[in-house]
């Protein structure tokens, strides 16, 4: 089974051998119960501010041009402590002008950006048009550091997803990339300014549940196979918490899609109530499948879905 991988932003995150029970997740977090009101969420945007000055000291690493798309390898300083790799996706010979485009976040796979799943979407996405950006969340990939070494799923909770304070700090730094993100492509890059999506896969749209909400410049969110808790997942602090940010992607169109059988993502207990808490204009899809890629109906919606979104 493939894992997913981040303007198009699509996130991933690995398996997990065994789901938490239902009651369990749902009992942890009083916010998918009562979101936090406007006040207090203005507070958590706070976190996500960052200094807009900062050159970006682009740095192309290499280019390939495989199957009608070209790919370029580049790194750029997202803020002044951190310095982030990513993959550039376009169709060989598109026309010049200023294209839709998409943050693509990857999950919790080990190799990040180059997880097998992230060249697929990109790829099918560029050649629907789209340039697509694809970036290493921090710890993964190219920021790989010594907090993960296995990446199976109980380093992964135990270093990162249940350590509150260090996830905030994760989720923080994931979101300002985000938005540096947006910049580069439509400062250096030339994208539309009103035509960048995000998408992000399994953990990755779980932080696209919150980057979406938090940049409002970002014109569509779409997350596949994301919900509100991994299912070992225990507590993490409001800031960090997609129930506080869903129901604010709103009016952008939001789309989401999972499986009825996923256990990473529970149906009942992470991804329904989730689910409830986001307003319209949103497009719900479910497939009879575990924690995966979409399949090629549900690839064949999300560009349909762009194209409206993006138009």
């Amino acid at each position: 089974m493939r894992r997913v991988g981040g303007i198009l932003l699509l996130v991933l995150a690995s398996r997990t051998a065994s789901a938490a029970p239902p009651e369990a997740a749902a009992a942890a977090d009083p916010w998918l119960a009562r979101p936090v009101d406007d006040q207090n969420f203005q507070t958590y945007l706070e976190f996500f501010a960052y200094d807009r000055k900062v050159p970006f000291d682009s740095r192309v690493i290499g280019n390939e041009e495989k199957d009608g798309v070209k790919r370029e390898h580049l790194s750029f300083q997202s803020t002044r402590d951190a310095r982030f790799f990513a993959n550039l996706y376009r169709a060989a010979g598109s026309a010049s002008g200023k294209p839709p485009s998409v943050v693509l976040l990857h999950g919790g796979s080990s190799a990040g950006k180059d997880d097998p799943f992230v060249p697929l979407m990109a790829t099918l996405i560029a050649r629907a048009g789209y340039m697509v950006l694809a970036i290493d969340m921090r710890y993964f990939g190219e920021r790989s550091t010594d907090l993960l070494k296995t990446f199976i799923e109980q380093e992964k909770y135990e270093r990162l997803y249940n350590q509150p304070p260090l996830y905030l700090a994760w989720i923080t730094q994931t979101v300002k990339d985000v938005s540096r993100s947006y910049d580069l492509l439509v400062e250096e890059r030339g994208a539309d300014a009103r035509r960048v999506a995000l998408i992000g896969m399994s953990r990755g749209a779980i932080v696209a549940t919150i980057a979406g909400a938090a940049d409002r410049r970002l014109a569509a969110v779409a997350l596949l196979y994301g919900g509100h808790f991994g299912a070992t997942e225990r507590e993490h602090l409001p800031a960090a918490c997609p129930a506080n940010y869903i129901g604010r992607i709103s009016p952008r169109p939001l789309l989401m899609i999972n499986g009825t059988r996923d256990t990473v993502m529970n149906k009942e207990a992470s991804v329904e109530p989730l689910q409830r808490l986001a307003k319209p204009p949103r497009t719900i899809l479910w497939a009879e499948t575990g924690h995966q890629t979409p399949t090629e109906e549900h690839r064949s919606a999300l560009l349909r879905w762009l194209q409206e979104s993006l138009k």
